[in-house]
């Protein structure tokens, strides 16, 4: 496998995502932290605090019509906490002053902020920063994160209130551990300070952690009917990640207080089923049509009526809306033109591989397909290489889809799966090269 360099790794993170890594260093120690358990074949990077003048040379590959993401760990390079570089608000200012509209979005504990910092930070704006809070209190945050300052983040998110500089937070829910009231007790604790939204994450955990910590399948079950209950006595939007889904229909999740969306009287439950008289094929479909449009008409589904709303707002703004993720139009038609063409090769079998996350949304939109046809296979890729609770497709090798190929009997010519599970060079999380597959079972292979 061709080694590759820190420059090459890192430009083509920031050109392909407009991620833009600072530093692999965090500071904290969180008890649900995926790093520490990674075993010795997986294939990351960690490159400590990078240099200020190579992180300027990165800011120029960035696109500045799209929101520019710091400290988010969407690749194999490890993301570190992003307020302890010690060049933070020089870089900041930096990418401002190159990037003048660029929207900045930074992930943090806010362990490392000092509240004096936030006049700085408003000047920065358009910038939203996303709190991993994880806890109603600083004891908890000791136990669950090993935060070393753990009073700080409860005193920056009231001064963020203050100077109205916007944010959205996250929880880590480790209520098999500590039980759901530590939960109840930090969701009113920001109902004092409500954020855009609150993400809830469903902790997974690999067969490599300590068994003391992981949760079994059931616990997803308990958040969800836990969040289900409560989410109605507070003021912002409370999601569950991930979302397991088995339909397409275009069903609101959650609407951003005094947004469009929310100012046009658009309601959670509300399934959108056209947009400017155009149908919606799926919920990225929809959303998408929305941000794009200008002042939209948007056909909706509330109990048995239907009516048609107004969204006031301009093209390319942010509506308000939150929705799963399921599959863009593009997508959906590219997966039903590989199921008919399955058809039309009697002789011949075409295996379209889904996480255990994605499974039952694609066995949806495939139903027809699989009832008059033995040479489609949907197959429910187990993962067997990290095991333990994790179902999620991005975190699948060529190990468990071999795995999964195995079951099939038969001559396999065409096998679809998830682009997610590569890198930009199409290697999996263990370094192995999809084209692998294509070697061992001599089919075509079509990533999407």
């Amino acid at each position: 496998m061709k080694r590759r360099s820190r420059e090459e790794i890192l430009f083509k993170t920031v050109k392909e995502d407009n991620i833009l890594p600072i530093t692999s260093i965090c500071k904290l120690n969180c008890i649900f932290c995926s790093h520490k358990n990674n075993p010795s074949e997986i294939e990351t990077y960690s490159f400590g605090h990078l240099e200020f003048d190579l992180i300027k040379t990165m800011i120029e590959f960035l696109d500045p019509e799209l929101p520019v993401f710091i400290g988010e760990s969407a690749s194999k390079i490890i993301e570190g906490e992003p307020f302890v570089h010690p060049e933070i608000y020089q870089i900041l200012e930096y990418l401002r002053q190159r990037w003048p509209g660029i929207e900045i979005k930074i992930t943090t504990s806010a362990s490392f902020i000092k509240p004096e910092k936030i006049d700085l930070l408003k000047k920065l704006e358009p910038l939203e920063l996303n709190i991993s809070l994880n806890a109603p209190a600083p004891e908890e945050r000791v136990f669950l994160m090993n935060d070393s300052q753990p009073k700080n983040v409860f005193k920056f998110i009231p001064a963020l209130k203050q100077r109205q500089l916007k944010f959205s937070a996250s929880i880590v829910s480790m209520h098999h551990l500590m039980g759901f009231d530590y939960l109840k007790r930090t969701f009113d604790y920001l109902e004092q300070y409500p954020p855009l939204t609150l993400r809830v994450f469903m902790a997974g955990f690999s067969h490599y952690a300590d068994s003391e910590i992981t949760a079994d399948a059931a616990e997803y079950q308990k958040l969800d009917q836990f969040i289900k209950k409560i989410k109605n006595n507070y003021s912002y939007p409370i999601i569950i990640e991930p979302q397991l889904l088995n339909n397409f229909k275009a069903q609101i999740n959650e609407i951003i207080k005094n947004s469009p969306a929310a100012k046009a009287d658009l309601r959670a439950g509300d399934i959108i089923k056209k947009v400017d008289q155009k149908a919606v094929k799926s919920r990225v479909d929809a959303f998408y049509q929305i941000k794009k449009a200008q002042n939209p008409a948007v056909e909706i589904q509330r109990a048995d009526e239907n009516k048609i709303i107004i969204i006031k707002k301009k093209k390319n703004e942010i509506s308000g809306l939150i929705m799963s993720y399921d599959l863009s139009r593009d997508v959906k038609n590219t997966l039903e033109a590989h199921a008919a063409e399955s058809l039309k090769n009697k002789n011949e079998i075409t295996a379209i591989m889904a996480s255990e996350a994605g499974y039952d949304l694609l066995a949806d939109l495939l139903k027809d397909y699989l009832v008059i046809s033995d040479h489609l296979k949907l197959l429910k890729v187990k993962n067997k290489f990290f095991g333990g609770s994790i179902i999620a497709a991005g975190l699948l090798t060529n190990y468990d889809l071999e795995r999964s190929l195995e079951t099939i009997n038969g001559k396999i010519t065409k096998i679809v799966l998830p682009e997610i599970i590569y890198d930009y060079y199409g290697n999996d999380l263990t370094g192995n090269h999809y084209t692998e597959l294509e070697e061992k079972y001599g089919a075509e292979l079509v990533l999407i």
